[in-house]
């Protein structure tokens, strides 16, 4: 290169002068191995080696040299066990053992450098993946823990289990169950199920209340089963209780097994409550879920519950502990006495159809509702009436037996909620009342249902069938008297309400309107009727008095039917007078060994079949006997 050339020409500048570099010969250039052993042997002997060993030196930094530099480009390059070799030392190379762990490189996919493609593996997802022997090394050994399970009855073992994993709402399956003296130990392999099955301690199992602690084998002899609960709970230690754990043992302190009676009067002053700092219903500022969670688990803990009292709560309305009717529906006995309840409505959350359908004493006393009706009307019958529209159950208010006139009684039942009196249950006067009144119902219906053709041959000559209507809630189609008469001219379908009879008309002629006799014209009638229904295989839609008369078996059915399946039902009462049917008879002839006198069917608005529950004799307060109520 020229000294008016190049990058320092174009600047006006001149390039320094350059020495060239020596040129070697062939035989003068040595080899990589020639240079390491001359390394070698200057470190062996603690020399300085003129020439070739500063050769070795630049190699080794990484300095061009010759043609050296191509193959120790990078420092290191070579295998521990060459340089070791190189030093003179001797060294066996092994295959090692140890299991690499397959790490991830971050390969960058293909078609453009925005994201990372992660290697798929095999364990479930994608991004590093860990050794095996690594998870077998940080997996957990299996945790067992022993759960004792007491107080429940002998023979019902095989449902302990089920049932705690029904009111766990968990899914689990225990690792070992033992028996031994009345006593299951159930051992579980997850920490969480034991806690939760411990929480389930006091639930109700059968008719006995379940004890259910974690069972340290330590302290096996020092809790006994026979320890009080009190000496279970101290050995279990001291810990922290979730609020959820407060309300049951708030539950089980206030519940008697033997009376089935939870007690939740005054439930502000309860110390257990006190001192976990939790508001009860009726407490200024309490939480709105406070009473919903404590009725779920007075439901699920004591299912039995026949009797609670909500006294002195400070209650202005009962919404708060309105899941009493959902959780507990069986309740039976209610106190909301010395309360702050003042209007009819603020009893609506458990009044009503479907709600405390088995409700039978309510006390109501010392609430400003009662004493202000009594003290503005006088008396209590206003308050009375009102009280049983809301819980039409009611046989004691107040504890005293619930008595309404005539008049009363049709005040309260505009409604159609109950019966005005009580039916009783099924009567027979004797077996053989009852076997001809079974079979005869049995039959009869059968045919009554599918084919009333054949029903003819079983009235006798001078036999009188009636229908009376009482369908005002359901709509009827109204039909001109033309029409009327077309229908039956035509003998097309009757409705219930065309056939209804009238034993006291305003004319003479009106009287008896209605009354069949005859087998040939009651037959027709029967097969004119609407289609109906008849279900008696539901026992409790129905109930059946059957006696001996002078004049043959009476028979009298309450119960229910349907037109068609998907309307709703209708009640109805009917009377059958019955007598042995003659050898020479077509009822005998026809295979039935009665013949119907008379037939009375009353037909009206389906009011239920609470009536027909028996209801015992009027009983005492059941609060009376209760210390504290």
């Amino acid at each position: 290169m020229s000294e008016n050339k190049g990058l320092f020409a174009m600047f006006g500048a001149v390039a320094p002068a350059t020495t060239p570099a020596p040129v070697k010969k062939a035989e003068d250039i040595k080899t990589k191995e020639e240079l390491a052993r001359e390394a070698a042997y200057a470190l062996k002997h603690k020399k300085q080696i003129t020439g070739a060993s500063s050769s070795a030196t630049a190699i080794a930094n990484g300095s061009s040299g010759g043609g050296a530099w191509k193959t120790a480009s990078k420092k290191g390059s070579r295998g521990l066990a060459l340089r070791a070799r190189a030093m003179g030392k001797t060294v066996t190379v092994a295959e090692s053992k140890t299991i690499v762990p397959d790490v991830d490189d971050g390969d960058v996919a293909m078609g453009g450098m925005s994201k990372k493609k992660k290697r798929f593996t095999p364990y479930g997802g994608r991004g590093r993946t860990k050794p095996a022997a690594q998870a077998l090394q940080t997996q957990k050994p299996e945790e067992r823990i022993d759960v004792l399970v007491a107080g429940f009855e002998p023979g019902t073992e095989a449902g302990v289990v089920p049932y705690l994993v029904q009111k766990s709402k968990k899914k689990w399956e225990p690792v070992d169950v033992k028996l031994d003296q009345g006593q299951m130990l159930i051992t579980v392999n997850d920490p969480l199920i034991a806690r939760i099955l411990v929480r389930l301690d006091g639930y109700i199992f059968g008719a006995q209340q379940l004890r259910i602690r974690f069972f340290d084998p330590a302290l096996a002899a020092a809790v006994a089963p026979s320890a009080s609960p009190a000496a279970a709970a101290a050995a279990e230690g001291n810990k922290k209780l979730s609020t959820i754990d407060i309300m049951r043992n708030f539950l089980k302190s206030r519940w008697n097994g033997e009376i089935k009676f939870l007690n939740l009067d005054d439930m502000s002053a309860d110390p257990i409550l006190k001192k976990s700092g939790i508001k009860p219903p009726g407490a200024p500022g309490a939480s709105a879920s406070v009473g919903p969670a404590l009725m779920k688990l007075a439901g699920e803990m004591f299912s039995d519950v026949v009797t609670i009292s909500f006294a002195r709560n400070h209650l202005k309305n009962v919404q708060q502990i309105s899941t009493l009717a959902q959780y507990l529906p069986n309740i039976q006995n209610l106190s909301l006495q010395e309360n702050l309840i003042k209007e009819y409505d603020h009893l609506e959350a458990l009044s009503g159809t479907g709600k405390l359908k088995y409700l039978r004493e309510l006390l109501m006393a010392g609430n400003p509702l009662r004493e202000n009706e009594i003290k503005q009307r006088g008396n209590d019958r206003a308050y009375i009436r009102q009280m049983v529209k809301r819980f039409p159950s009611l046989v004691l208010l107040d504890s005293c037996p619930v008595q309404l006139s005539e008049q009363e009684i049709a005040t309260v039942h505009k409604t159609g909620r109950v019966l005005p009196l009580d039916t009783k249950p099924n009567l027979f006067d004797n077996q053989v009342s009852q076997s001809a009144a079974i079979d005869f119902i049995s039959k009869y219906y059968q045919q009554f249902d599918t084919n009333r053709a054949v029903l003819a041959a079983l009235y006798d000559s001078n036999a009188i069938f009636s229908v009376t209507s009482n369908v005002k809630l359901r709509a009827q189609q109204k039909l001109r008297r033309k029409d009327k008469k077309k229908m039956m001219d035509d003998e097309e379908k009757l409705t219930w309400a065309t056939l209804s009879r009238n034993l006291m008309g305003k004319s003479k002629r009106q009287e008896g309107k209605g009354l069949m006799v005859g087998p040939e014209v009651i037959g027709t009638t029967l097969c004119r009727l609407p289609a109906t229904i008849h279900d008696l295989q539901k026992v409790e839609d129905f109930v059946v008095d059957a006696h001996q008369s002078p004049v043959g078996l009476l028979i009298n059915l309450h119960g229910e039917f349907k037109e068609e399946e998907s309307t709703p039902p209708l009640s109805y009462d009917r009377t059958f007078l019955l007598r042995p049917a003659t050898p020479d008879s077509p009822a005998m002839a026809s295979g039935w060994p009665y013949i119907i006198m008379n037939d009375m069917l009353c037909v009206r608005d389906y009011i239920g079949n609470q009536g027909f529950k028996p209801q015992a004799a009027v009983p005492t307060s059941i609060f009376a006997s209760y210390p504290g109520v």
